[in-house]
Parts: C-alpha cells; structure tokens; sequence
C-alpha cells in the first residue's frame, strides 16, 4: 500500500492503516458519526442488480480496511435494504447493531439478530402490531417517528440510552441520505473500486431526494492511501 497524502499526523506503516484510527472527541449531545462505503468509479454501490449485495466489489484489503473502522465504532447502523440484501451480513459481538426499517419486513433468522441484547430495530409508529411483536422477539424495538423514522431522535436515543460514543453509518444510498440531511456525518470513508457499472436507477453511496444547493454538504480530504488501482480515501466534514 502507498501513502499519496495523510494530514492526520498519522505516520505508521501504510500496511497498518485504520488499525487505530483516530477521532476527536465526540460532541456534547450525540455520537461521533462517520460512513464507511465502497464504490465504483461511477459512484455504484452494487455489481449485480437492485436489490443485490455489494459482494465483489471491493478487495480482500477493503474488506480488511471495514472491519477495522467496525472494530473502533460503538454501534453501526444499517438499512432495511443493506440487512435484506447480503444473509451474511455480520459484525463484531461488541458493537450494538441497528437496522432503520419503514415497513417492518426484515429476514428475522437473518445472524444480524444472533444476540438479541446487541440487535435495534429503528421504526415508525405506524408499524402494524404484529410486525412489532415480531421484531421484538428478536431485536429491542424503538419506535420513532410517525411515517418515517426520525433520524436525529434514533441518534439522540443511541447516545443517551446506549452511550454510543462512535457511530458507523453503512448504508445503503436512503439512508446515508436522511444522515447528510440532517447534518450528521463527520467523517466519510471512502473506497474508490477500479470499476464502472453504469445503470440509471442503482443505488450510489447516498440516494434519497437530494440536498437543495445551499445546503451541499462540503468535506475536506484527511488522507489517501493506494493499493493497486484501489483508492481508500478519508474525508471530514467542514464545519
């Protein structure tokens, strides 16, 4: 692996990379929150059709790269879509994993859900009960939000009654989407796959309708590092 430019102050082995990734300290009334995605060059998230999994599209070392970011992370969230996408999806046993769901139809055998103490489910009030009562039995169900779940209070929740200090963001596209919108991403993970897939209507690293231009989210580039034609690329949000 090559180091292009780092201005963390980071000056490890370029081989040892997010192995202890560095945060400041998170603010006063939420978690420290960053995204971890892997794209094509043409900003896809899958290689296979809608509704498919990322599988394939990022290297051994990206894969690598993600489980060291997951080990630094409190809790990492997901979408509905992501959890239903991959039946293999899995993470380390320490963090708390929770899943965003707008119509409760999540694979409940699904391993997400092996350690119902560690599984959240995040949805709106308007869940039908027996898809509630279902959740239950395996996951601890917050409802939040009366036709869309409320981001900002799923985040308020997993600081104050969980004591997430660093969250994960995961995707998918809708719901990297609702966190740039309500202005929580610090930090952006970015893996640039040597690859292009094309495809109007496939999900990219954030969907959703859209930021009106005053309100474009701006970044500024900590570090990036190269691995064949792989780039792994950290951004920071300019506050």
């Amino acid at each position: 692996m090559i180091r292009l430019i780092d201005r963390t102050g980071w000056t490890g082995e370029p081989e040892q990379l997010y192995e202890e990734v560095q945060f400041p300290t998170p603010p006063p009334d939420r978690p420290y929150i960053f995204t971890n995605t892997v794209t094509t060059l043409d900003g896809k998230l899958i290689l296979g059709e809608p509704g498919s999994s990322a599988k394939g599209l990022g290297s051994p070392v990206d894969q690598q790269l993600m489980h060291r970011l997951e080990a630094r992370a409190d809790a990492v969230i997901i979408g509905g879509g992501t959890l239903r996408a991959d039946p293999h999806l899995n993470y380390p046993t320490h963090l708390y994993r929770a899943v965003v769901t707008t119509g409760g139809d999540l694979p409940l055998e699904h391993p997400f859900f092996a350690d119902s103490r560690r599984a959240l489910v995040f949805a709106p009030t308007h869940l039908p009960p027996d898809r509630q009562l279902a959740l239950q039995r395996v996951a601890t169900l917050h409802l939040v939000g009366e036709t869309q779940v409320d981001i900002s209070e799923v985040v308020r929740m997993l600081h104050t009654a969980y004591e997430v200090r660093y969250l994960l963001v995961e995707g998918g596209g809708n719901l990297n989407f609702y966190f740039f919108e309500a202005g929580l991403i610090d930090e952006v993970f970015l893996t640039l796959a040597p690859k292009v897939k094309g495809g109007a209507h496939l999900p990219t690293m954030v969907d959703g309708a859209g930021l009106p231009r005053e309100r474009v989210a701006e970044f500024e580039l900590l570090s990036a590092y190269l691995e064949g034609s792989e780039l792994f690329l950290r951004y920071r949000r300019r506050r």
